[in-house]
Protein backbone atom coordinates (compact mmCIF):
# COMPACT_ATOMS: atom_id res chain seq x y z
CA UNK A 1 0.00 0.00 0.00
CA UNK A 2 2.89 2.30 0.56
CA UNK A 3 4.35 1.76 -2.55
CA UNK A 4 0.92 2.40 -4.30
CA UNK A 5 0.16 5.58 -2.28
CA UNK A 6 3.36 7.18 -2.36
CA UNK A 7 4.18 6.63 -6.12
CA UNK A 8 7.94 4.94 -5.82
CA UNK A 9 9.16 1.67 -4.80
CA UNK A 10 12.04 4.40 -3.63
CA UNK A 11 12.26 4.61 0.34
CA UNK A 12 14.33 8.03 -0.07
CA UNK A 13 11.44 9.33 -2.17
CA UNK A 14 8.51 7.73 -0.69
CA UNK A 15 8.33 8.43 2.72
CA UNK A 16 5.36 6.61 3.43
CA UNK A 17 7.73 3.20 2.66
CA UNK A 18 10.65 4.87 4.16
CA UNK A 19 8.91 5.19 7.68
CA UNK A 20 7.36 1.71 6.90
CA UNK A 21 10.03 0.34 6.23
CA UNK A 22 12.04 1.43 9.35
CA UNK A 23 9.21 0.21 11.33
CA UNK A 24 9.40 -2.93 9.98
CA UNK A 25 13.56 -3.00 10.72
CA UNK A 26 12.77 -1.92 14.28
CA UNK A 27 9.69 -5.55 14.39
CA UNK A 28 12.91 -7.72 13.19
CA UNK A 29 11.84 -7.94 9.97
CA UNK A 30 14.20 -9.67 7.62
CA UNK A 31 15.31 -7.24 4.54
CA UNK A 32 15.13 -10.56 2.48
CA UNK A 33 11.18 -10.03 3.31
CA UNK A 34 11.25 -6.00 2.90
CA UNK A 35 12.57 -6.03 -0.67
CA UNK A 36 10.01 -8.96 -1.52
CA UNK A 37 7.26 -7.05 -0.71
CA UNK A 38 8.18 -3.89 -2.83
CA UNK A 39 9.25 -6.59 -5.54
CA UNK A 40 5.55 -7.46 -5.43
CA UNK A 41 3.71 -4.66 -5.07
CA UNK A 42 5.52 -2.96 -7.64
CA UNK A 43 5.02 -5.86 -10.15
CA UNK A 44 2.27 -5.73 -12.43
CA UNK A 45 0.39 -9.54 -11.74
CA UNK A 46 0.53 -8.39 -7.67
CA UNK A 47 -2.61 -8.83 -5.61
CA UNK A 48 -4.55 -5.08 -5.56
CA UNK A 49 -4.60 -4.65 -1.69
CA UNK A 50 -6.78 -1.94 -0.62
CA UNK A 51 -7.80 -0.31 2.89
CA UNK A 52 -10.98 0.23 4.18
CA UNK A 53 -12.74 0.86 7.50
CA UNK A 54 -15.69 -0.13 9.53
CA UNK A 55 -17.27 1.62 12.37
CA UNK A 56 -19.70 -0.67 14.62
CA UNK A 57 -21.50 -0.32 18.18
CA UNK A 58 -20.89 -3.15 20.66
CA UNK A 59 -22.53 -3.53 24.05
CA UNK A 60 -22.87 -0.33 26.76
CA UNK A 61 -22.11 2.15 24.93
CA UNK A 62 -18.83 0.26 23.06
CA UNK A 63 -18.02 1.42 19.63
CA UNK A 64 -15.22 -0.24 17.25
CA UNK A 65 -13.07 1.02 14.68
CA UNK A 66 -12.38 -2.20 12.25
CA UNK A 67 -9.07 -1.34 9.66
CA UNK A 68 -9.19 -4.01 6.85
CA UNK A 69 -6.29 -4.78 4.20
CA UNK A 70 -7.82 -6.85 1.66
CA UNK A 71 -7.80 -7.91 -2.49
CA UNK A 72 -10.90 -8.94 -2.26
CA UNK A 73 -13.09 -6.05 -1.07
CA UNK A 74 -16.38 -7.94 -0.95
CA UNK A 75 -15.62 -10.50 0.52
CA UNK A 76 -13.95 -8.52 3.43
CA UNK A 77 -17.50 -6.53 3.49
CA UNK A 78 -19.14 -9.67 4.18
CA UNK A 79 -17.05 -11.14 6.38
CA UNK A 80 -16.55 -8.10 8.92
CA UNK A 81 -20.72 -7.62 8.58
CA UNK A 82 -21.45 -11.25 9.38
CA UNK A 83 -19.23 -11.60 12.26
CA UNK A 84 -20.47 -8.26 13.70
CA UNK A 85 -23.90 -9.37 13.25
CA UNK A 86 -24.13 -12.79 14.29
CA UNK A 87 -22.61 -11.43 17.99
CA UNK A 88 -25.70 -9.04 18.05
CA UNK A 89 -23.55 -5.97 17.40
CA UNK A 90 -24.15 -3.77 14.66
CA UNK A 91 -22.50 -1.99 11.81
CA UNK A 92 -22.84 2.10 12.04
CA UNK A 93 -23.00 4.06 9.73
CA UNK A 94 -20.10 5.95 7.64
CA UNK A 95 -18.57 8.31 10.08
CA UNK A 96 -21.52 8.01 12.73
CA UNK A 97 -18.23 6.50 14.98
CA UNK A 98 -15.25 8.09 13.47
CA UNK A 99 -16.03 11.43 14.73
CA UNK A 100 -15.12 10.45 18.12
CA UNK A 101 -11.61 9.28 17.34
CA UNK A 102 -8.15 11.17 16.19
CA UNK A 103 -6.01 9.66 14.22
CA UNK A 104 -2.98 9.28 15.87
CA UNK A 105 0.75 8.09 16.08
CA UNK A 106 1.10 5.03 18.04
CA UNK A 107 4.54 4.14 19.28
CA UNK A 108 4.97 1.36 21.55
CA UNK A 109 7.52 0.48 24.13
CA UNK A 110 8.22 -2.45 26.07
CA UNK A 111 9.24 -0.35 29.02
CA UNK A 112 8.22 2.78 31.53
CA UNK A 113 9.31 5.45 30.49
CA UNK A 114 9.81 9.12 32.25
CA UNK A 115 7.83 11.03 31.44
CA UNK A 116 10.35 14.07 31.77
CA UNK A 117 13.21 12.59 30.06
CA UNK A 118 10.35 11.89 26.93
CA UNK A 119 9.63 15.49 27.15
CA UNK A 120 13.48 16.60 26.99
CA UNK A 121 13.98 14.48 23.99
CA UNK A 122 11.14 15.42 21.73
CA UNK A 123 11.87 19.05 22.51
CA UNK A 124 15.06 18.31 21.05
CA UNK A 125 13.66 16.60 18.57
CA UNK A 126 10.82 19.63 18.03
CA UNK A 127 8.19 17.36 18.64
CA UNK A 128 5.38 19.37 19.32
CA UNK A 129 2.90 17.38 21.04
CA UNK A 130 2.60 13.78 22.64
CA UNK A 131 0.87 11.69 25.51
CA UNK A 132 2.40 9.55 27.30
CA UNK A 133 0.01 6.49 28.72
CA UNK A 134 1.11 3.13 31.19
CA UNK A 135 0.87 0.01 28.39
CA UNK A 136 -1.78 -2.52 28.64
CA UNK A 137 1.07 -4.77 30.23
CA UNK A 138 2.93 -3.91 33.08
CA UNK A 139 5.92 -2.38 32.89
CA UNK A 140 5.24 -1.15 28.96
CA UNK A 141 4.24 2.59 27.44
CA UNK A 142 2.62 3.80 24.83
CA UNK A 143 3.23 7.23 23.08
CA UNK A 144 0.54 8.57 20.60
CA UNK A 145 1.61 11.74 18.61
CA UNK A 146 0.49 13.16 15.43
CA UNK A 147 0.98 11.05 12.67
CA UNK A 148 3.31 12.69 10.47
CA UNK A 149 5.41 12.56 14.00
CA UNK A 150 5.06 9.00 14.22
CA UNK A 151 8.86 8.36 13.13
CA UNK A 152 10.55 10.87 14.71
CA UNK A 153 9.08 9.58 17.87
CA UNK A 154 10.36 6.20 16.76
CA UNK A 155 13.81 7.72 16.68
CA UNK A 156 13.46 9.45 19.80
CA UNK A 157 12.27 6.22 22.13
CA UNK A 158 14.96 4.17 20.27
CA UNK A 159 18.12 6.88 20.88
CA UNK A 160 17.34 6.82 24.72
CA UNK A 161 18.01 2.98 24.73
CA UNK A 162 14.45 1.35 23.53
CA UNK A 163 15.38 -0.09 20.40
CA UNK A 164 12.92 -2.65 20.30
CA UNK A 165 9.82 0.11 20.31
CA UNK A 166 7.19 -0.59 17.42
CA UNK A 167 5.72 2.24 15.51
CA UNK A 168 1.88 2.44 13.76
CA UNK A 169 -0.88 4.26 13.54
CA UNK A 170 -4.18 3.97 15.48
CA UNK A 171 -7.46 5.56 15.96
CA UNK A 172 -7.62 6.73 19.59
CA UNK A 173 -10.87 7.50 21.51
CA UNK A 174 -11.68 10.91 22.88
CA UNK A 175 -14.54 9.78 24.42
CA UNK A 176 -13.72 6.33 26.32
CA UNK A 177 -16.68 4.99 28.27
CA UNK A 178 -16.54 2.15 31.11
CA UNK A 179 -18.75 -1.12 30.59
CA UNK A 180 -20.15 -3.40 32.75
CA UNK A 181 -18.17 -6.66 33.44
CA UNK A 182 -20.40 -8.47 31.24
CA UNK A 183 -20.61 -5.98 28.30
CA UNK A 184 -17.10 -6.00 28.41
CA UNK A 185 -16.70 -9.52 27.59
CA UNK A 186 -19.08 -9.78 25.15
CA UNK A 187 -17.14 -6.72 23.55
CA UNK A 188 -13.64 -8.50 23.67
CA UNK A 189 -15.97 -11.49 22.06
CA UNK A 190 -16.49 -10.04 19.12
CA UNK A 191 -12.99 -8.20 18.54
CA UNK A 192 -11.54 -11.09 18.78
CA UNK A 193 -13.59 -12.53 16.50
CA UNK A 194 -12.76 -9.81 13.80
CA UNK A 195 -9.12 -9.96 14.55
CA UNK A 196 -9.42 -13.50 13.21
CA UNK A 197 -10.62 -12.86 10.23
CA UNK A 198 -7.66 -12.64 7.33
CA UNK A 199 -8.82 -9.26 5.88
CA UNK A 200 -8.80 -7.62 9.29
CA UNK A 201 -5.51 -5.59 9.74
CA UNK A 202 -6.91 -4.58 13.70
CA UNK A 203 -9.54 -3.01 15.83
CA UNK A 204 -9.96 -0.05 18.48
CA UNK A 205 -12.17 0.30 20.60
CA UNK A 206 -13.49 2.95 23.34
CA UNK A 207 -13.51 0.71 26.04
CA UNK A 208 -11.64 1.91 28.82
CA UNK A 209 -11.62 -0.91 31.36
Amino acid sequence: MAVKQGGSPDPNSNRMLGDIIKQAKTNNVPVDNINRAIKRATEGNAGDFSESTFEAYGFGGASFVINVLSDNPNRANADVKSTVNKRHAKIAEQGSVLFMYDRKGKVEVPAALDEEQLLDAAIEADIDDFLLLEGDEEDTSIVYVEPTESAKMLGVVNTMGYEEAKMSLAWVTKAPVECTDEDFDKNMHIIEALEELDDVDSVEHNMSN
